[in-house]
């Protein structure tokens, strides 16, 4: 019975925690499972056990599957995730790596739309001055630089004359500045004689004194020789002097020929360097026209680089394999490999060459502009007649007619919802009547079909099946030459060299094919009006539409060439010209500086008349002073050795002599000052004419630029045509170098575009990866809950079993300890002393005096702890080596041991009700189920589960026997 009431609370415990989700016969038994007496039976129990384990296990399995389709769920969920971050970030990098293409391209944009505004300008400017170039304003031009010529010479000579008033002035500075050094000297002088004429008073008052007469005697003497000496050194002053003045007329005269071959030399390079510039100016002008004939033949072969050709290597193999096909009675039997290899290896020799502008250009292929079928008929006439010249037949005419022709049968193909590997012969015929053709059939249209998945075409797209549409029909294609006949303007079966002229023209459309599978088709037509087709002339217009062909090209390529052959003959000759005036300036240029050189030597050499005059009147007024000195002295001599009035005169005429010279030096000192002051005013008119003369050399340059400026503008109205030409050629460069720029503006900015939408859509998609992924992982994390919980159930079920199986055990331990307890009690009790309640008693049931027991000891009338003797589980009373004592040994065992005393610890002995074998450990944790014959409790997971529950000691009746 207790085995029943155990699954039922489990079970109930379980379904109230809502773990067990799945409502079963078993678990609705296990809920009404009975607690009394009159409980299910045993084998009830044992089937709702087993229900609910099964129940369990494939809730686990369940929960398990779930999961792992969860994990799988979301691992695809993350890795999507993942993917579309990675492909935002690369959409991302791709947005970036645009936008900056985008903004170079701008960049390129802007810079080419800045050099059209500039050549526009430059244009506009070349326009104006050409409106400007007639021959009256030219000739006011020419007249204009005599003019300016004249003024740079009348400047020129006005500085010359200004810079020869700066030569004059300065000269009379140097001669006042020679004024004020000679004044300086004769003060100089004068205040020597002063000095001269004191010492002359002091020597005389001297003289008066007896002990000086001899050596006013040899003062005397001294003076005569030293003026005898002087008359020497002014005699070979005076000589030096002359030689010196000799030396410096040499010295001029050779400095007059320097300058004047200096002069001869700079008038050879003014003239050289005018002839020089004439030269450089007629060089540049055949350059400018040698460089525009460059440009066109440049542009030219620029062009034709870039045009698409069809060439026959053979003409004549080709003709062959033409004619052999129409011979014979059936067409085509007389075609040799040898026809088919060559047709087949034109057909591969020539391929069409892609425009990266056509390319930029969207159409729609259904609904052409005039334009483009203008655009589109002009190209394929250019090929066809390259084919048509080689083989020498007549060319084909692009005309009003055969375009309006070309858009209706156009039109009809639209129109008539055409989508058959087929003309539309009604539609032809239609178009036909409507022009004023012949009509009733399919006269005039070649056609090509090109299968395609896209409906997207840009105006290379269908140049590209224009040119492979001539190619393979001209090539035989498909095994016959109708289709060349056709384009070749061949009546059919006649020999190719019979062509007719026609009036061409091209189109093209775009349709479904719905035979065996729908695919879109482009389709490439070719009309060729014979011109006896022609019904009606007023409907149809053979007005040429003009063009510009590969063969016109060719022609404005060989008379660019020939201009260009022209101008580079002109310009070779303005070379050489200009090479040699400029040898010949450069030859002047160094003679100049050879005669300039020999000038500034001549010049350097030092004049010596000033100094050798200077060195003479050095001497002459040293002659002079020492003269006057040697009268003073000999004067002295002769008072010294006259009487006293004699030296008294000396004295007197001594006085008077430095009165004189007193005034002479007043005199010099005013004329130094008057000097003085005449090289201050003489320097001053030299500062003003240094300024004349550089605002005369400035008019100098600024005629010099005036002049320059009118020569400009001469060249440029003389020249007037090739500026204009040159600046349209700069304009035309400059715009056709803004179009592709802005076409790759155009793309970038689509691409950009695309990008940035491709980005946006990363970006949704990554939002939408990340809702899924977290839908995912919430569906994960419930699955795993759902898991654990389920194993939670499981494991209790688990759990119980072993619980159950774990009390059975204990019960069965604790029954035989019992029993065996019972045994030992039995032999306890028949050996010898052993305990009965709380007395003690002998082998023979009589109680032992002075003994009792309690808490577990034995305790004497006094109170105190037997010493020595315990209680064994049996209830014998043994000794300290677990011997039972008994009435024979007890003397003997209290003997040997030492009565002690203990306290008494109040403890509740179990009697036979305790039915829990489920040992409860010293220090057991609250709500903790233990597990059996361990010393320490340890919480196991039933335990856990139960205490969630609630406590199952009270529901199980854990720790008292029940009996039923």
């Amino acid at each position: 019975m207790k085995k029943k009431v155990l699954t039922t609370t489990i079970a109930t415990g379980l379904i109230a925690a809502g773990v067990l989700t799945t409502q079963n016969p078993a678990s609705a038994k296990a809920d009404t499972v009975p607690t009394g007496d009159n409980a299910t039976s045993t084998n009830e129990v044992a089937t709702q056990e087993s229900d609910a384990k099964t129940i369990a296990q494939n809730n686990v399995n369940t929960a398990q599957t779930n999961l792992d389709k969860s994990k799988a769920d979301t691992q695809n969920a993350s890795d999507s995730l993942q993917q579309a971050k990675a492909n935002e970030t690369t959409a991302q990098k791709a947005v970036d790596e645009q936008t900056n293409k985008v903004a170079d391209a701008q960049s390129n944009v802007d810079k080419a739309q800045a050099d059209v505004t500039t050549a526009q300008n430059g244009l506009t400017a070349a326009q104006e001055n050409a409106k400007n170039a007639t021959e009256t304003n030219i000739q006011a031009a020419k007249d204009n630089v005599a003019t300016q010529e004249q003024n740079v010479a009348t400047a020129q000579d006005q500085a010359k004359k200004a810079n020869d008033g700066v030569a004059e002035q300065t000269n009379k500075v140097t001669d006042a500045q020679k004024a004020v050094n000679d004044a300086q000297k004769d003060t100089s002088a004068a205040q020597n004689n002063v000095n001269a004429a004191q010492k002359t008073v002091d020597d005389a008052k001297a003289a008066m004194d007896p002990a000086n007469v001899q050596a006013t005697v040899d003062a005397a003497n001294k003076a005569e020789a030293q003026v005898n000496q002087d008359k020497q050194n002014v005699a070979t002053a005076q000589n030096n002097l002359d030689n010196a003045k000799a030396a410096d007329a040499t010295r001029q005269t050779n400095i007059d020929n320097a300058q004047k071959a200096v002069n001869t030399a700079q008038a050879n390079v003014d003239f050289s360097t005018k002839q020089a510039q004439e030269m450089k100016d007629q060089f540049n002008k055949y350059q400018g026209i040698k460089d525009a004939a460059q440009k066109e033949v440049d542009g030219l072969n620029d062009k034709l680089s870039n045009v698409n050709t069809i060439t026959i290597s053979d003409v004549e193999a080709y003709k062959k394999a033409f004619n052999d096909w129409y011979t014979g009675s059936k067409r085509g039997e007389n075609w040799t490999e040898e026809d088919k290899n060559f047709l087949n290896d034109f057909m591969n020799s020539n391929t069409y060459k892609g425009n990266a502008a056509d390319k930029n250009i969207t159409v729609d292929i259904n609904h052409l502009t005039a334009d483009q079928i203008k655009e589109l008929s002009l190209f394929s006439a250019d090929l066809l007649n390259q084919v048509r010249n080689q083989l020498g037949l007549p060319k084909v005419i692009v005309t009003e007619g055969s375009l309006k022709l070309a858009k209706d049968v156009t039109d009809n193909y639209v129109s008539d919802n055409w989508d058959k590997f087929d003309h539309d012969v009604d539609g032809i015929s239609r178009a036909a009547a409507e022009n004023g053709l012949l009509s009733g059939g399919n006269f005039y249209e070649d056609a090509i079909f090109s299968s395609d998945f896209s409906e997207a075409s840009t105006m290379d797209d269908l140049k590209s099946i224009l040119y492979t549409g001539i190619v393979t029909m001209i090539g035989g294609s498909g095994d016959e030459m109708l289709h060349a006949a056709g384009l070749l303007g061949v009546d059919f079966g006649d020999d190719i060299s019979t062509g007719k002229e026609q009036y061409f023209s091209a189109g093209t459309s775009m349709f479904p094919i719905k035979e065996d599978q729908m695919w879109i088709t482009k389709m490439g037509h070719f009309f060729n009006v014979s011109k006896d087709y022609i019904r009606d002339s007023a409907k149809f217009s053979t007005t040429e539409v003009p063009g510009t062909s590969t063969e016109d090209l060719v022609t404005q390529l060989n008379t660019a060439k020939a201009k260009l052959a022209s101008a580079t003959d002109a310009l070779n000759k303005a070379k050489d010209a200009d090479t040699q005036a400029q040898q010949i300036l450069a030859k002047n240029k160094v003679e100049l500086t050879t005669t300039q050189d020999n000038l500034t030597k001549a010049q350097n050499v030092p004049v010596q008349t000033e100094i050798a005059q200077k060195a003479l009147t050095d001497v002459q007024n040293k002659l002079a002073a020492d003269t006057k000195i040697n009268e003073d002295a000999q004067a002295k001599k002769e008072a010294a050795l006259g009487d006293e009035a004699a030296k008294q005169k000396v004295l007197d005429q001594a006085n008077a002599n430095l009165a004189t010279a007193q005034k002479a030096l007043t005199d010099a000192q005013a004329k130094q000052k008057a000097a003085e002051n005449n090289l201050s005013a003489e320097k001053a008119k030299l500062a003003s004419l240094q300024q004349v003369s550089n605002e005369k050399t400035q008019d100098v340059k600024a005629a010099q630029v005036a002049l320059d400026d009118a020569k400009n503008k001469l060249a440029a109205l003389e020249n007037a045509p090739l500026l204009v030409k040159a600046a349209e050629d700069k304009l035309a460069a400059a715009q056709k170098a803004l179009d592709p720029v802005e076409n790759v503006l155009v793309s970038e900015k689509a691409k950009l575009s695309a990008l940035k939408q491709d980005l946006a859509d990363a970006q949704a998609d990554v939002t939408t990866a990340q809702k899924n992924y977290d839908e995912k992982l919430a569906i994960q994390t419930k699955a795993q809950t759902d898991l654990d919980n389920a194993k939670k159930v499981l494991q209790a079920i688990y759990d119980r079993e072993a619980l159950e199986a774990q009390i059975a055990a204990q019960e069965k331990a604790r029954e035989e300890a019992e029993k065996k307890a019972a045994e030992e009690k039995a032999q306890a009790e028949k050996n010898g002393y052993h305990v009965d309640g709380n007395k003690v008693v002998d082998e023979n049931g009589n109680q032992v005096s002075n003994w009792t027991v309690k808490n577990g000891q034995i305790i004497d009338n006094k109170g105190k702890v037997v010493s020595g003797l315990t209680i064994n589980k049996a209830g014998a009373v043994v000794n300290k080596t677990g011997q039972q004592i008994n009435s024979k040994n007890v003397v003997d065992n209290l003997q040997a041991n030492k009565r002690t005393q203990a306290p008494v610890v109040q403890s509740k002995v179990a009697g036979k009700t305790y039915v829990s074998t489920v040992v409860v450990p010293e220090k057991a944790k609250a709500n903790a189920l233990p597990q059996t014959g361990e010393k320490e409790s340890k919480t196991t997971l039933v335990g856990a589960i139960l205490v969630g529950l609630g406590s199952l000691v009270g529901l199980f009746g854990l720790g008292r026997k029940k009996e039923y």
